[in-house]
């Protein structure tokens, strides 16, 4: 036996903090998505914090079961001596569920979610009709799969079913759900389904299915959606309505009229609800300049109903069903044959989505001519499976928010992210229940008879669970990269269906960002931090976005939108190494185009404008404050736009940046397929058979490593380790520290002097590991990572006519960079 001062009952759980906060903080806390917190508990703490013990020593080989660790809080929920029903007989349990007391997993203490708790195989679970809670687990995994085959074998190993307890999202402190779990686990997923306690039920609405019991909630409620966006547009959801910030839709701005079945052109203060849809491949009606006249007469879009898709259809029903008037719907609402129109509108985007008084998301269908679940036309058909054991109701729960939207095919293209995010209230419409979200509050209301759930009887945090909401552009409390990092990662991780569109799809978040930058953005990036946001790295497989006709590039290679596939940013601090160079031959550091007019150049002046701001970090992203606007948060200070000098420009009518700054050689032709294998430890290890993202390994001897550059395989693959003259060069973009490293040294990091930090001669530290893994990469022997500020980051380029083109980014050692003897050279990167 284990000695009891060891084991997690006999810890002070008051004092472990997870994700920040005490098990009795999150005990008190509401939460956006419960069962992502729980699982983050479980498995990344609890695990790490309590390893599984060793097996007593058995005579006979014993082979435990994988989901049988921990005994937290002691089987509380074991009954015994179980009251034994008959099989005939209402709440019949068998030999495995009768010995779980439900009444106290339903009331369980927070603490429960430890102990995950083992059923039967899944076979024996699903072919179990007599027992109540095998025949509610059946009917709720069956569900979850959606009609397809559950394997019972996987592997030529059964599949075990097992639960946990978790917390309602919308209320930790009420009762709890049953999370079904499956090991081994289809198609790579936990969690699969949820029972919980159904405290209210419309006896009304009760059928009899094959002698199950089941509620069916067939259309939407509309009355329920109507009080959520018109408590949040009046102010009722805990802040002031809205404001506009001066800005008019524009001029050509059309709605549909779903009284009179017809287009018609905006009045200046319209209200209207707004559709976000997934076009697809269905066919459909669009506007178009030989029918744009026909579209606007009175009862034209009755006569083309058959024309109409169904998303459309149905979103005009809801629309009338809600009392309102207006509905916009971009196949429509725009000419779609007029590029004139279709710019003017795509710049307005944010504009349209953000001033719609209600955002219709159809996360129910994957194309256009899918109908919206809940309307009148298209009522839904998930079954709520009830049953009652040991005195209380237990049902399947419908699928969460988290499965049914953010996992929905809606949610995975691109153009719908800007429509989420920029609207101020969604309507989530799903295949089994809708969501509502408004950006003055970080949790999600539910289309549910419970008045907790529905937000009937909800109390206003808004500032509860920020970091578990990351799909928030938030405009306050938050600091502009990462926020900027969130949305590009989510932005990427998306599909298109024209690869032109990349822009297009991202011009409303980019007019959003632009108060949080104070500038506009450059495709894709923001100008004013050009110089730390151009070292994005690709965070899966990467291929330059070309033309699908003429295979050309269509945008540069230094812009995330240059290249298909997931990216992450840059949030780290560092100091930039380079000066861009004007059309007009002028030089300007970063620093430069941040600070007023000629202000970085007087140290006076400079100091005066420093005097304003103060800064601090964040999770270990630096940002800074203006002292009379604290909640707008910059990663550097930066003036008003009116007050700055902007730039960086682009050269000319090209798409090229120019800017001057030290550079080396690169030769790849000392790189084997294995690659630098200290990054494996990161990512993997190439093989000839399989790369992604390669990591190469800069050597400035034989044997001596001084950093790295990550490169896409499709350019690793193809580096040309033959050539006599290298068209390959590094080039320093900016300096900064280890990751692990939090000193920032005694003096201001912006007066440092490269020179003055670097080594020539060689050197050694046999004491230290030989190779850094912490981020750096490098030969920590021979390289003193202990050196504030000691990293480069480091841009690949190759060389073709004159023009740079980006390759890769990476990180080198300020004295391996010296000892490359690197020039300073004018860039020209395309």
């Amino acid at each position: 036996m284990a000695d009891e001062k060891n084991t997690p009952e006999a810890n002070n759980t008051e004092e472990v903090k997870i994700l920040g906060r005490t098990i009795t903080e999150w005990s008190e806390s509401p939460s956006p998505d419960r069962a992502m917190i729980a699982d983050h508990i479980y498995w990344t703490w609890y695990g790490k914090t309590y390893p599984k013990p060793a097996p007593p020593k058995q005579d006979v080989l014993v082979k435990k079961p994988i989901l049988e660790r921990f005994v937290a809080p002691s089987k509380r929920w074991w009954i015994e001596s179980p009251q034994v029903l008959q099989p005939n007989e209402p709440g019949y349990l068998c030999e495995t569920c009768r010995h779980i007391d439900f009444k106290y997993l339903i009331r369980s203490p927070l603490l429960q979610i430890l102990e995950e708790i083992q059923l039967k195989f899944l076979a024996l679970v699903l072919e179990n009709e007599k027992c109540a809670f095998c025949r509610l687990v059946a009917t709720a995994l069956r569900d979850a799969f959606e009609g397809r085959v559950i394997d019972t074998m996987i592997a030529e190993k059964p599949v075990m079913c097992s639960m946990r307890t978790l917390p309602i999202e919308t209320d930790t402190r009420g009762p709890r759900q049953l999370l079904l779990y499956l090991d081994p686990t289809p198609e790579g997923r936990n969690g699969i389904s949820t029972i919980y306690s159904s405290t209210q039920m419309d006896d009304n609405l009760v059928n009899e299915v094959n002698s199950h019991r089941s509620i069916t909630i067939p259309h939407i409620r509309c009355d329920l959606v109507k009080k959520w966006y018109n408590d949040c547009n009046n102010g009722n959801c805990g802040l002031s309505p809205s404001k506009s910030d001066g800005r008019e839709l524009p001029r050509s701005f059309r709605l549909i009229d779903v009284e009179s079945a017809c287009i018609v052109q905006s009045v200046q203060t319209p209200r209207y609800v707004a559709l976000s849809y997934v076009w697809g491949t269905a066919k459909a009606l669009r506007n178009t300049k030989n029918i744009r006249k026909d579209l606007e007469m009175k009862g034209s879009l009755l006569e083309r109903a058959k024309e109409l898709p169904n998303t459309i259809k149905d979103a005009m029903s809801l629309t009338r069903k809600l009392g309102e008037q207006y509905l916009w719907v971009d196949s429509l609402c725009i000419i779609q044959d007029d590029l004139d129109d279709q710019a003017q509108q795509i710049a307005f985007m944010d504009m349209i989505y953000s001033s719609a008084v209600l955002t219709i998301a159809a996360a129910s269908g994957d194309t256009a001519d899918a109908h919206l679940a809940g309307v009148p036309s298209e009522p839904r058909e998930f079954r709520q499976y009830i049953e009652q054991i040991q005195g209380i109701i237990l049902a399947n729960r419908p699928a969460i928010f988290t499965d049914a939207i953010d996992k929905s095919v809606w949610n995975s293209r691109a153009w719908t992210l800007q429509e989420r995010l920029l609207s101020p209230r969604v309507l989530f419409v799903g295949k089994q229940r809708c969501f509502f979200s408004c950006q003055h509050r970080e949790d999600v209301f539910i289309e549910s008879d419970d008045v907790v759930e529905s937000g009937l009887d909800r109390k206003f945090k808004p500032e509860v669970f920020k970091e578990q909401t990351p799909m928030m552009m938030s405009s306050s409390g938050s600091v502009n990269v990462s926020s900027y990092r969130r949305v590009v990662e989510a932005y990427t991780s998306r599909q298109l269906s024209f690869a032109s569109d990349m822009l297009n799809a991202f011009e409303g978040i980019a007019t959003g960002f632009r108060p949080l930058f104070r500038s506009d953005f450059v495709f894709g990036l923001p100008r004013s931090e050009l110089d730390s946001q151009l070292l994005w790295q690709p965070s899966g497989p990467s291929i330059r976005r070309r033309d699908p006709i003429s295979g050309q590039p269509l945008f540069p290679s230094w812009t995330w939108a240059g290249w298909v596939g997931p990216v992450t940013c840059n949030t780290d601090e560092n100091l930039s190494r380079i000066e861009w160079i004007e059309s007009d031959g002028r030089k300007f550091s970063g620093k430069d185009f941040r600070y007023p007019k000629g202000a970085n150049q007087d140290a006076t002046r400079r100091e005066q404008y420093r005097a304003l701001w103060k800064g601090a970090l964040e999770s270990s992203v630096p940002y800074y404050w203006e002292r009379d606007n604290p909640r707008l948060w910059f990663f550097h200070p930066t003036a008003q736009e009116e007050q700055r000098v902007l730039g960086p420009s682009l050269r000319g009518t090209t798409n090229h940046l120019v800017f001057e700054a030290e550079t080396t050689e690169f030769n790849p032709s000392t790189i084997d397929d294995d690659h630098y294998w200290p990054m494996c430890i990161q990512n993997h290890r190439c093989t000839k058979e399989k790369h992604i993202v390669c990591p190469l390994g800069l050597a400035t001897s034989p044997g001596k490593v001084g950093g790295y550059v990550m490169v896409p395989a499709e350019l690793s693959l193809k580096l040309k380790k033959d050539s006599k003259e290298s068209p390959y060069a590094l080039v320093m973009i900016s300096r900064c520290k280890l990751p692990e490293q939090e000193s920032r040294g005694e003096s201001n990091p912006d007066l440092l002097v490269d020179v003055d930090a670097t080594t020539m001669e060689e050197q050694c530290f046999p004491d230290r590991p030989h190779l850094d893994t912490g981020g750096g990469h490098f030969d920590q022997q021979r390289y003193d990572g202990e050196k504030p500020w000691c990293m480069y980051n480091i841009m690949l380029v190759e060389w073709i006519d004159d023009v740079a083109y980006r390759l890769g980014v990476g990180k080198m050692h300020i004295d391996a960079w010296a000892q490359a003897e690197a020039t300073r050279k004018i860039i020209t990167l395309g």
